[in-house]
């Protein structure tokens, strides 16, 4: 946030620093410069020394320094309430790092009107941020169309080009994050690196909202030189290459930024960096280097203790890396932890406060088996196969197979099958190109009166009536 007093102040150029992602330097000169202060240093200036403190502390992943200089900060700003506040938000920051939604939002709730009316915009928008981003947790995506116009309209009302990035920034992870809600059931709630580009298809007006987003935060962190933030925005528009089909592109780039991150010892991004790569080389079918890049971001996140959502889908992507490489065991284990967070966060253990607070619960994504089912299933769509060579493929038993169908798809395997089967067939007949027979059969039914009793049943009508319509 902007300093008190000046932009030339030698607060606002310590700001501009850390801002800049030079967040050891920040640090280091924030500190020498609290060292330096004389008992007339005014208080709001040891505030905000601290506070930048507080924040680098924060992206490099140690949250227990955090707060030694947040405490630090609020002993400073114990006569100057406008300094208090501002400490307030960072506090509300620190909480969302660490997974206390719950904490955030509360501190959020009681100091955002006292902010509102000190007209101290460019907080009012960063509490707004730090709202809109605890919601996009909770994939409340209502609360945050209800937000959104405000935190842009407040933000560029700052002036202060940072926050606006942060907000257009977190703007598009949203859209990005609700494109998966429009993908089909199983999928209802999946994580972007759970995704391979063949799903992207129904996401393809989120995916465009969102890109627009980034690429004006990307531009604005530009224009004021805000080179690390223009890297990070360039991390969500690496997701969408990725989405897109082009993760041989997103690769490379997403290595140099690496780099620049571990160099600046941004843990927290490097996690969330360290994911996209993983996801990339999947993609690609370079398990053994995506399996590296979630082993190294998982030991990184017991290192700094961030036990936020980013957890929950590393070991989900291990889970899917792990089956890739063939070893189901360990793919099983990872799979176990990662619905062990989702149950934890069902049940409001991750944060005892948040218990009974809201109503949408996560449903858990698909188990790594599943996505091995849909591929092999499009891949053999026109052949026969039984479900016993179905379960065979994916290494675990029939009742396995059976339960976890019923369980997370609510239908048997034959009759997954078969629904598939026949989704793509009215595609084709939808064409009007080729006959209800030769559709039947590209389609693995061997029959084509049980494929027009079949299709009846699930469409309620007759193929041949698909056909005359799509002539039409």
């Amino acid at each position: 946030m902007k300093a008190h007093g000046d932009h030339v102040s030698p607060v606002a150029r310590i700001w501009e620093l850390a801002r800049s992602g030079e967040l050891r330097g920040a640090s280091e000169a924030a500190r020498k410069a609290l060292d330096e202060a004389t008992p007339g240093t005014g208080r709001g200036r040891r505030v905000e020394l601290h506070l930048v403190c507080a924040c680098c502390s924060m992206r490099q992943g140690d949250y227990a320094e955090a707060l030694r200089e947040l405490d630090a900060a609020d002993h400073a700003a114990v006569t100057d309430s406008g300094s208090a506040i501002r400490v307030k938000i960072w506090r509300a920051e620190l909480a969302y790092f660490q997974g206390r939604y719950s904490d955030a939002n509360d501190i959020i709730d009681r100091v955002l009107p006292r902010l509102e009316q000190r007209c101290d915009l460019a907080y009012v928008a960063f509490a707004l941020r730090t709202r809109i981003a605890i919601l996009l947790a909770r994939t409340d995506y209502e609360g945050i169309s209800a937000l959104a116009d405000r935190a842009i309209r407040v933000a560029e009302a700052s002036d202060d080009d940072y926050v606006i990035v942060q907000v257009l920034n977190v703007l598009g992870a949203v859209h990005f994050d609700r494109a998966t809600s429009k993908l089909t059931g199983p999928h209802a709630r999946a994580h972007l690196t759970a995704l391979d580009p063949c799903d992207a298809a129904p996401m393809e007006a989120d995916v465009r909202e969102a890109l627009q987003l980034f690429r004006r935060a990307q531009a604005v962190a530009k224009r004021a030189h805000y080179q690390f933030a223009a890297w990070y925005v360039a991390g969500n528009i690496e997701r969408l290459e990725i989405l897109l089909g082009n993760a041989d592109r997103a690769v490379p780039a997403i290595r140099k930024r690496l780099g620049i991150l571990q160099a600046r010892g941004a843990k927290y991004d490097e996690i969330a960096t360290r994911s996209n790569l993983a996801w990339a080389l999947r993609t690609l079918g370079r398990y053994r280097d995506a399996l590296h890049e979630l082993d190294v971001a998982l030991q990184l996140v017991r290192d700094t203790g961030t036990f936020n959502v980013l957890l929950e889908f590393l070991e989900y992507d291990r889970s899917i890396v792990l089956d890739a490489l063939g070893d189901t065991t360990a793919a099983r284990a990872s799979y176990r932890r990662y619905l062990q967070l989702v149950g934890a966060w069902n049940q409001g253990k991750h944060d005892p406060v948040d218990a009974g607070r809201f109503t949408a619960a996560k449903r858990p994504l698909d188990p790594y088996l599943l996505k091995r089912v849909d591929r092999f299933v499009m891949e053999h769509l026109g052949e026969s196969f039984t479900t016993s060579q179905l379960a065979a493929h994916c290494g675990v038993s029939l009742r396995t197979l059976e339960k976890t169908f019923a369980d997370f798809r609510g239908l048997a395997p034959v009759a997954y099958v078969r629904n598939l089967r026949l989704d793509h067939a009215r595609a084709a007949l939808d064409e009007g190109g080729a006959t209800v027979a030769s559709v039947a059969a590209r389609y693995g039914f061997q029959s084509s009166t049980t494929f027009a009793l079949e299709y009846r049943k699930r469409f309620g009508i007759a193929p041949s009536r698909t056909k005359r319509a799509g002539q039409r």
